[in-house]
Parts: structure tokens; sequence; C-alpha cells
């Protein structure tokens, strides 16, 4: 069984765009934070986007090959989303993405989301997978959620021209509390898929009570493992200078955690996405 962390499948990429030396100071006229500003200004002004992205997950520093997901998408009339399973493209990987080097064993996923009351909720026709990834990955959300939370931006050089390289860091407890809300949301998601199949009768009682017990204690140590963890989370996001408009993300996320037998164990979640196709 995967660790708890590991299990949500909602795994993320290693931006080795990343590496690079930067500041907090001003480039182009504009301080980072404002040209953050900008972009996400620019993002919930247009009608719809395409974007294509990739997420990995690593336990102790080793790849674990159902973590790995390629998956594709678009937004269209500022409140519509769909995202899916794409199959990889290996000469990429080869060269940039060095940490996919394992196909995902994953089979093909879909999933709708729609703008709900300032949120993204996923319809029905994309509750048929339980542990469904997908709606974890929506990039708009991630970026949405940039512009309340508390964080520190600063500026790395590299971006090529017409371009600024944003390097995001949440602060802690706010990385804290974005992963719990992650974590949350798919336990819950997975709980209502137990009571979906027990109220249509495609469970037997004894079944769908032992699936609950099981939830219960997963649960149980998830919160504790939560209580206890360091969680660690920067983004990149490149920005087109001149349209304003965000053109790739990449979200590391490392969790440090102790396990039930005390050892000290780190998952990195890692993902990157490039966006194109404004209209």
């Amino acid at each position: 069984m995967m660790t708890l962390f590991a299990k949500r499948a909602v795994p993320v990429l290693l931006a080795l765009c990343c590496g690079l030396t930067g500041g907090c100071g001003v480039m182009d006229g504009k301080p980072a934070s404002e040209m953050l500003d900008l972009a996400l200004a620019g993002l919930t002004g247009t009608d719809g986007v395409t974007f294509e992205g990739q997420a990995a997950l690593l336990v102790d520093g080793r790849q674990m090959p159902e973590g790995a997901v390629y998956y594709g998408g678009e937004m269209n009339n500022h409140n519509s989303l769909r995202l899916y399973t794409l199959l990889p493209d290996s000469a990429e990987s080869s060269e940039t993405l060095g940490v996919l080097k394992e196909r995902s064993a994953r089979p093909d996923l879909y999933t709708r989301l729609e703008k709900q009351n300032g949120g993204w909720k996923v319809l029905p026709v994309s509750e048929d997978h339980a542990g469904n990834p997908l709606p974890g990955l929506n990039p708009i959300r991630q970026l949405e959620e940039l512009e309340s939370m508390s964080k520190k931006v600063t500026n790395e050089a590299g971006a090529g021209r017409g371009m600024r390289l944003l390097r995001i860091e949440l602060a802690p407890q706010q990385a804290q509390a974005q992963l719990t809300a992650e974590l949350g949301a798919e336990m819950k998601a997975i709980r209502t898929a137990s009571s979906r199949a027990k109220g249509v009768g495609a469970m037997a009682e004894a079944d769908a009570s032992a699936l609950e017990t099981i939830w219960l204690k997963e649960n149980g140590e998830l919160q504790r493992r939560l209580r206890n963890a360091k969680v660690d989370t920067v983004y990149h996001v490149k920005v087109d200078a001149r349209r304003n408009l965000p053109k790739s993300m990449s979200r590391q996320r490392t969790i440090t955690y102790l396990s039930s037998g005390g050892q000290t164990r780190r998952e990195t979640y890692v993902s990157r996405v490039d966006f194109y196709g404004y209209r």
C-alpha cells in the first residue's frame, strides 16, 4: 500500500527550470509581486486557454511510477474546464523531464469542472473514477489561489526576451493549510464514492462497512501525519510581460513527516504545465 500522502494520486512534476539565481528587485519597471498580480488579472480576463502538463511523485528520492501523470485540458467561457490524460512525449521527457523515466500505468481519465460560487466544482460525469488525480491538477485553480495566499514573490533570471520568471514561495503555515485542504477534499471524495456505490446496491453491506472502517483508520493516520508534517511549496511562473499572461507554471511541494515506525519520510510532488492558445 502506498503511503497516506502518496496514494492521493495528485502528484506534481520537478521543475528543472528552477535552478536559476534571482532576487526580489525590480525588472522591466515592475516589482515581482505586481507582475504576478497582472498575470493573474490577465488570466481572469481571458475567455479561454489550452494547456498541457506533467506531474510526478518521488518518495525518499525514488520516483513512483504510479504517480506519473501526463495531462491536457482547456478552459472555455471563463467557467468551464475539462482535463484529460495524455500519452507521454518520450523525447521531451528524456531531455527536460528526466524524473519521468517510466510511463504511467494509469488508465485514461477525464474530468469536467465548472466555476461555481468562486470555486471549481467537479461535475458528476467525472466522478466515476475513484482517486482521479485530474481535479487536483487544475492549473487554473492553482494560479487563482495564489492571489490570496501568504507568499513571497521574487524575480529569477533567465526567463528570455519579453518574459519574466517569478518564484513564489508559500509561507509555511499557508503551505500546510493548502495541503490539508487538498487532502481533505480528496478523502471526502473517496468516502462519497463509497457511499454512492452502496446506495445503488453495487456493494454488499459488509463490504461497505469494512471500507468505512478502513477510511476512518486511514483518515485518522493522515490527520496525525499532517499535524506533524513540514511542508515546503514553491511555484515558478513564467509570464509574458507584453500580454501579462502566464506562459508556464511549475510547483514543487515537499512533505517531511514521521512514519508510524518513527522514521523520517519525504515525499515530493512536482508538476509543470504550459499554457497556449489564449482567446
